[in-house]
């Protein structure tokens, strides 16, 4: 059987058509286009957050936190977001030193990438855990097939895989919100 392989031109070609890229392992994809935006997952965030956080607290911290990344007010910004960050990160690293050490993380700015956006799709943007599923799908399926004759069967072969996994159907948003981001065809 013959193996697929893509040339670097059409990887940067694929890779430059998307104005958003999640993390998932893609740290090195963002050093090399600076114009992509990267968004972490807030859930992921959220968890290791509450884990720190003692029982009796959770709910609390929970509220706040979700205060902090709400996706459902057209009116909240990142400049708020990352204000509201820094009094959550006050008011709960009195007690916790490991969300006071999370208060001036760098990376902490990658998880308000969302807010850019408009607000009718920003809950489709603050989680990565559906695009994580769809990834390890993908993998699953193209390492039982070994080797695809050439790029338009794998294409149509991760199609029918996220067209077939009921994980995925999820209430997806009128994108065209977007106009700035995303270029619509008429």
């Amino acid at each position: 059987m013959k193996q697929l392989h893509f040339t670097r031109e059409q990887v940067i070609k694929i890779l430059e058509d998307y104005s958003i890229q999640t993390r998932i392992g893609l740290d090195v994809v963002f050093s090399h286009f600076l114009k992509t935006q990267l968004q972490l997952c807030v859930v992921h965030v959220e968890r290791n957050v509450l884990k720190q956080v003692r029982p009796k607290d959770r709910e609390a911290v929970a509220a706040d936190f979700r205060q902090v990344f709400r996706t459902e007010d057209s009116s909240y910004t990142q400049e708020q977001a990352r204000v509201a960050w820094q009094q959550f990160t006050e008011k709960w690293g009195r007690y916790y030193a490991g969300i006071k050490r999370m208060r001036d993380k760098e990376r902490m700015e990658w998880y308000f990438t969302y807010l850019a956006y408009d607000y009718r799709i920003r809950n489709m943007l603050y989680s990565t855990n559906w695009i994580e599923r769809l990834n390890r799908d993908y993998k699953r399926v193209t390492r039982m097939r070994g080797a695809l004759p050439n790029p338009q069967s794998t294409i149509l072969l991760l199609g029918y895989v996220a067209m077939t996994r009921k994980a995925y159907e999820r209430k997806v948003p009128k994108l065209n919100y977007e106009t700035g981001k995303f270029k619509w065809e008429a």
